[in-house]
């Protein structure tokens, strides 16, 4: 089998290689030497063609050994198509962004990198990850990331696991096989996460009393982390009675009951088998060994077959497969997965609980309580003061959806000029892209997001913000909608059943807006005329 270790400069390959059990080509050496030790100071084009020439060389190998390479620099990526097709498997080096940054330092052969920060680093090799993983999709090539901290040992280890047979393409392949053997004939086929998704708990968690492994820590989810986890759990015992415990996702199985489905869990095999019997779950396939890489290409190789995939996970170990299926649904629930808050979730349709979160009933907090207190409409407070408890409070909101909405590929439509200090803390603590809305002046921002966070300050009737949701859904009907106010008036907060609302609280007070000073009369201070100081201090 041919080998290819691929990480950063400075990540520690050289390293790692020097314990390697399989013969070593070092990549760049090599190039280096075929360039007649001047690769650095060719063109693109002609490193592009010596990288070529180097992979034809190496495919013509019929041993098996392990080769170092780069799939990209800040420049750009320099994978080629010859990479993808000579190595058998692909193995990442993943080394902490601060420990790069100080190796980068003292590097005199990486030294036109010294000046990188830590954030670009780790946005660099992210996408250097992600891009490889992504080829080796597209390939079916098996995909391992070793973490930071790992040693040669980890490596050799791995080897010789590929070289006896283990990997997550094979996996894959296998689960293929057994599901088309339940449904012989192409058909429409949900394929459905097991722990948190077509049950509501972790049934590793409820049987082993809440143990936690740091196997998945860095959200890697490939295949060396599953044959990781499936050696630690070996030694673990499970209290099979906590089982009577466990529950139905009513929202997830309630919309695959009556169709053919397939639970597919990287769960415990002898709890799911015992669960499968007990919720009368019909098709049930669990293994330690299913990776991330696994169910994507089970997905990928059933759709080869004819079938029509929709699919149901809640986690980085089903975030591939989602977004491969025709149909991907990530359940958010009553939280989004540590393992996705930094991951692409585009083109997923987003499931959650729609139970209005509250921040003051959830959060008794005396600084939420204070800066509630210098908002109300009789605390005489306007101006600046004001705007900065606006900002905390939007930061504190944006904070909690933050663990419910995936960021990074979230609209934030900040409503003006209300929602103006409040919406900038939010977008503050949030992320996502910001957006600045006047309903009586503006035309609704163009996107396609997978999910809006449409902010106002006060929602009294909702009119405003329902008109804008009808909006949005006409234009965007796949976007999920959630709603965030700093105080949404009770009557109008039992109307948003249909969105998720994030509020720092609701209020039973009821006034039209003006710029008087005081309540009266059915009137009192308008929020934005308070927030920008123009409340008439005449008028009582």
């Amino acid at each position: 089998m041919k080998y290819a270790l691929y990480g950063l400069p400075c990540a520690g390959k050289t390293t790692m290689l020097g314990g390697a059990s399989l013969p070593v080509v070092h990549g760049s050496a090599e190039l280096d030497r075929m360039a007649g030790g001047c690769f650095s100071k060719l063109s693109e084009r002609e490193k592009h063609s010596l990288r070529v020439l180097y992979a034809e060389q190496l495919s013509a190998r019929e041993d098996s050994f392990i080769s170092d390479g780069h799939y990209s620099f800040p420049e750009g990526v320099v994978f080629t198509e010859a990479d993808g097709e000579l190595y058998d498997v692909f193995i990442y080096l993943y080394c902490e962004p601060d420990v790069i940054c100080e190796r980068l330092q003292s590097s005199q052969k990486n030294s036109r990198y010294e000046g990188l920060s830590p954030e670009r680093i780790r946005r660099w090799q992210r996408e250097d990850m992600e891009g490889l993983r992504a080829e080796c999709h597209k390939r079916g090539k098996d995909f391992y990331v070793l973490p930071g901290g790992s040693s040669a040992a980890d490596l050799r280890c791995l080897t010789d696991k590929t070289a006896e047979g283990f990997g997550s393409c094979d996996m894959a392949r296998r689960i293929a096989d057994r599901i088309t053997e339940m449904f012989p004939e192409p058909c429409e086929l949900c394929i459905c996460d097991g722990d948190r998704t077509v049950i509501t708990q972790d049934s590793f968690r409820v049987c082993t009393g809440g143990y936690e492994t740091r196997v998945f820590d860095g959200s890697f989810y490939t295949g060396y982390q599953s044959l990781r986890f499936t050696e630690e759990v070996s030694k673990l015992r499970y209290d099979t009675d906590k089982l009577g415990g466990i529950t139905l996702n009513d929202t997830v199985y309630g919309m695959i009951a009556d169709k053919d489905y397939v639970v597919l869990s990287s769960g415990i095999t002898e709890l799911w088998e015992r669960l499968g019997t007990r919720l009368g779950l019909r098709n049930v396939i669990a293994d330690t060994l299913i990776s991330a890489d696994s169910k994507y290409c089970a997905v990928k190789l059933l759709q080869e077959r004819g079938y029509t995939i929709t699919a149901f996970g809640d986690s980085k170990n089903d975030l591939y497969m989602l977004k491969q299926a025709d149909t991907g649904y990530l359940y958010i629930g009553g939280g989004l997965s540590r393992s996705l808050t930094e991951d692409d979730v585009s083109g997923l349709r987003l499931l959650c609980d729609k139970t209005p979160y509250i921040l003051a009933e959830e959060s008794p907090d005396p600084d939420i309580a204070a800066d509630i207190g210098i908002c109300r409409s009789d605390s005489g407070i306007c101006g600046s003061r004001l705007a900065d408890a606006h900002l905390r409070l939007g930061r504190r909101l944006g904070g909690v959806i933050r663990g419910f909405v995936p960021h990074t590929d979230t609209a934030v439509i900040v409503l003006e000029r209300g929602g103006r200090f409040f919406g900038d803390g939010l977008y503050a603590a949030f992320g996502g892209t910001f957006y600045s809305y006047d309903p009586k002046r503006d035309e609704l921002p163009e996107f396609s997001h997978s999910a809006a966070v449409i902010v106002d300050s006060v929602i009294n009737t909702g009119k405003s913000v329902f008109t804008l949701t009808d909006r949005i859904r006409e234009r965007c009907p796949r976007t999920e909608i959630f709603i965030a106010a700093n105080v949404v008036r009770k009557e109008a907060a039992e109307l948003f059943g249909e969105y998720k609302l994030f509020a720092v609280r609701t209020s039973a007070n009821s006034f039209i807006g003006s710029r008087q000073a005081v309540q009266r009369d059915g009137r009192g201070p308008d929020t934005a005329d308070r927030l920008f100081n123009y409340i008439d201090k005449q008028r009582p």
